[in-house]
This record gives structure tokens, C-alpha cells and sequence, in this order.
């Protein structure tokens, strides 16, 4: 990383911490403004991003937030992923360059991701999706999913959840 980037990086995201404690939502603007300029792609603004979110600095392009997200603290955005360099030494393969899988992640709108998850690379999920805290989330998730566990399984849908809690659209009537 050149030394100027790395600098930028030390004082913005140090900039995050402190200013948590203060405003969280001026916390959320400022992590967006720093993921774009580092070629993250942001629809719209982020609902809340917290300054302890871990983002792969692999290549932040891999990365897009939809409108409206959710990112709890401890959360991991893994681009990549070396396992495969390292087990193959163990069979006596040696790789160069090394073999690092590299792919993108999307966490769509309005979708939450809970405390300590782990986004792996690949990862695209669905707009309106809740990610349980704790979970590991591969492969794709279809829109208004809730997803739990390590690894993430789909365990029912938004639409069911908000039925539950007796929440309605706008428009409609209680019955």
C-alpha cells in the first residue's frame, strides 16, 4: 500500500472510532466516503455502518453496499481467500504466483447484518435480508431472506417475521 493511501487509511478510520462515540450517524457518512474513495461501490448512503467493521482491503472495488444497509460491529467482508496456497503444501504443491480465489461481495438494500458476521467471498445477498448475529454467509441469498447459523442457512423469510410482530405495509388495513 503507498504510504500516502496507508496514511489516509491510519487517520480515517481512527477518525471513525473517535467520532463512534459521538455521532454514529456522521460515523456512517464518513466510512462511506472513505470506502468510495477507495473504490468501494455505495448505492445511496448506507443506514448505519459501524467503526468496527473489518472490509478486505484486497480490492475494495470487489465490494458493494446497497441503499439503506445495516452493518453491525465485528462484521468481516472477505474478497479473498488463500486456504487453497496454503493446504496445498501439505501435498507437496507449490503455487507461483500463489492460487488466491478472489471474488466480489454485495450485501443489498436494506439489508441487516448482525454483530460478528462473516461475509465470505462471493457472497451476494439479496435486498431486504436479515443475517443473524454469528452467521457465515456463502453463495447467494434470495431477496427477504433471514439467514443464522455458520454456516448461513436460509430459516425463513422477511415477509413471515414481520407477519409475526404484526407489522403491516402502509396502505393496508389491521385485520
Amino acid at each position: 500500500m503507498k504510504p500516502l493511501r496507508l496514511l489516509k487509511k491510519a487517520v480515517v478510520l481512527a477518525t471513525i472510532r473517535i467520532g463512534w462515540l459521538l455521532k454514529p450517524g456522521l460515523v456512517t457518512r464518513l466510512y462511506a466516503w472513505y470506502l468510495r474513495s477507495e473504490g468501494a461501490r455505495i448505492e445511496g448512503m448506507p443506514n448505519y455502518l459501524s467503526a468496527r467493521i473489518w472490509f478486505d482491503g484486497t480490492d475494495y472495488s470487489l465490494i458493494t453496499l446497497g441503499e439503506g444497509c445495516t452493518i453491525s460491529s465485528n462484521v468481516r467482508i472477505l474478497t479473498h481467500d488463500a486456504a487453497i496456497n496454503t493446504v496445498a503444501k501439505e501435498l507437496g504443491l507449490f503455487f507461483d504466483p500463489p492460487r488466491i480465489r478472489i471474488r466480489p461481495v454485495r450485501i443489498g438494500r436494506y439489508s441487516f447484518v448482525g454483530t460478528g458476521s462473516v461475509i465470505m467471498p462471493g457472497a451476494d445477498i439479496g435486498p431486504g435480508c436479515i443475517i443473524g448475529a454469528g452467521s457465515v454467509v456463502r453463495g447467494t441469498i434470495p431477496p427477504l431472506s433471514i439467514v443464522v447459523g455458520s454456516p448461513g442457512r436460509v430459516v425463513g423469510s422477511v415477509e413471515e417475521y414481520l407477519g409475526k410482530t404484526g407489522a403491516t405495509k402502509p396502505g393496508t388495513a389491521d385485520a
